[in-house]
């Protein structure tokens, strides 16, 4: 067991395995997990692929700040609003655990610090199956001008799109040949339209099939960040398999000047397939 920092990353390994990296390089628009693993599996996290670029594996970005996009990128790999951060503190521990600590920054294109994050990230020490627990905390306190964090159309809404709705935290899970199965706590996941599903839960997992092997990677939405369950959306399709707590889906956040508040999420990952049961209770001891 070891924990590894270089000028960039920080990762865990066990028996020659990374089960986790999380990288902060400044030649990326986000800091992010990649791979995330477990003992013996290939990676449950997609990093940069050609459909979609901007998606780092398991990572938080906005989407618009005051209509400003945060999200996509060009070819160069910039957005039209800039995510800056500062070099992580970070604790590793013997036991393969690991504390980070870092302030983020979203800058419009006048150059105007519009929020400011203090993002804390803990992760746990590995199993004996290498399974992990994240838990990531966001503190984000807006800058001197009234903000609206806001998201594609939802569809139903004025130019609304069948994939609105999505910003914050996100999965891009393995793809193709790999294949997912969803589910919530509720129970699995199986109306998808276009591919799509919109399903309301303290929690949601993807089962991961890959090499004859299934594994799981669950996120957990604190009810702290809704008052109880959170909107998700999901894409399972040959070409994507993704999944988030969109917590802008109900309606874009105003943020009145110097506003605080907090967004809590817990990611667990599992040498085998998540059950509703598991995500119960697991749910519950996050929420305690």
């Amino acid at each position: 067991m070891s924990v590894r920092q270089t000028e960039d990353s920080v990762q865990c390994d066990l028996d020659g395995e990374t089960l986790w990296r999380f990288s902060f390089a400044t030649n990326q628009a986000k800091p992010c997990f990649h791979p995330l693993a477990v003992s013996g599996s290939e990676p449950l996290t997609h990093f940069r692929p050609a459909d979609h670029r901007w998606h780092y594996g398991l990572w938080f970005s906005w989407k618009y700040i005051n209509h400003v996009n945060y999200w996509e990128e060009d070819k160069s790999g910039r957005s039209e609003g800039t995510t800056k951060w500062e070099t992580p503190k970070i604790k590793p521990e013997k036991d393969g655990s690991a504390k980070i600590s870092m302030v983020l920054s979203y800058i419009s294109p006048s150059n105007v610090t519009m929020m400011a994050e203090q993002r804390d990230i803990r992760v746990s020490a590995p199993g004996r199956d290498g399974a992990v627990t994240i838990d990531w905390t966001g503190k984000f306190t807006a800058g001197d001008v009234p903000l609206v964090l806001d998201r594609t159309a939802m569809p139903g809404e004025e130019n609304g799109q069948v994939n609105g709705g999505y910003a914050g935290f996100s999965l891009r899970a393995a793809q193709s040949p790999a294949t997912c199965e969803f589910i919530t706590i509720e129970g699995p996941v199986t109306k998808f339209e276009s591919d799509r599903a919109r399903p309301n839960s303290k929690a949601a997992a993807c089962n991961v099939t890959q090499k004859g092997r299934t594994d799981g990677v669950a996120i957990f939405s604190h009810t702290s960040n809704t008052g109880g369950d959170s909107p998700w959306y999901m894409v399972n399709s040959k070409s994507m398999h993704w999944f988030s707590p969109v917590l802008l889906a109900p309606a874009p956040k105003k943020v009145k000047p110097h506003e605080t508040f907090t967004w809590k999420f817990r990611v667990m990952t599992r040498a085998e397939a998540w059950t509703p049961e598991m995500l119960k209770e697991k749910a519950a001891d996050y929420n305690k």
